[in-house]
């Protein structure tokens, strides 16, 4: 037996969306497995002041109905709002692969002012290969929010006689994750954004 505390069962689930031209980053959705996170409350954190959508379900899945709030609420009016800064023509093509979250007949639920967005679906089992998203741009991601994690774990633990332990049980939570999670979206870079398109 060893001595501690039993590991977090925290989950949550981001989707990530940017353009090809790199320079307009979407407000990622993230669903987490609660609705009312006790450390919301300890850090003052507004639900609408968030820089992510913010849903909720037990497993902490994106479901077909919080992927079309999403596409309603944010990439819509996201999309409309940088063509008209860019006096660019209002149509866009929203790119898929076959998630399950993705529904098939997505253009039916999209609202009337934002018809002008088209879907299109990749083929099946190409997601590896298509996937702009799958392109380094997720796991560029990844590794700016493991190197924010661990500066923070770093500068919390310098200072004081915490453990690795202590770190992990009394010092992170879903309120510190969704700050490094801001800093990792940022870190983005638009050459890496661009890239992840050449293949598609």
């Amino acid at each position: 037996m060893m001595p501690g505390h039993k590991p977090m069962k925290d989950r949550l689930t981001l989707a990530l969306c940017a353009n090809a031209s790199g320079d307009c980053k979407i407000k990622p959705l993230l669903v987490y497995l609660s609705e009312k996170p006790r450390a919301f409350k300890s850090h003052k954190i507004l639900k609408e002041k968030l820089q992510v959508m913010r849903r909720s379900n037990p497993k902490a899945w994106v479901t077909r109905k919080f992927f079309v709030e999403w596409v309603n609420l944010v990439f819509g009016l996201s999309v409309k709002k940088y063509l008209q800064e860019k006096n660019l023509p209002v149509q866009a093509l929203l790119i898929l692969d076959n998630a399950p979250a993705h529904p098939p007949n997505l253009e039916d639920d999209i609202l009337e002012e934002f018809k002008f967005i088209k879907v299109l679906y990749l083929p099946p089992n190409t997601t590896p290969i298509l996937q702009p998203m799958d392109q380094q741009v997720i796991s560029n991601f990844k590794k700016l929010y493991t190197n924010h994690l661990f500066r923070r774990c770093f500068e919390v633990t310098a200072t004081t006689n915490l453990t690795l332990r202590e770190f992990w049980k009394d010092h992170f939570n879903i309120a510190i994750c969704l700050k490094i999670i801001d800093q990792a979206w940022l870190g983005v870079t638009t050459r890496t954004l661009t890239s992840a398109w050449k293949k598609l």
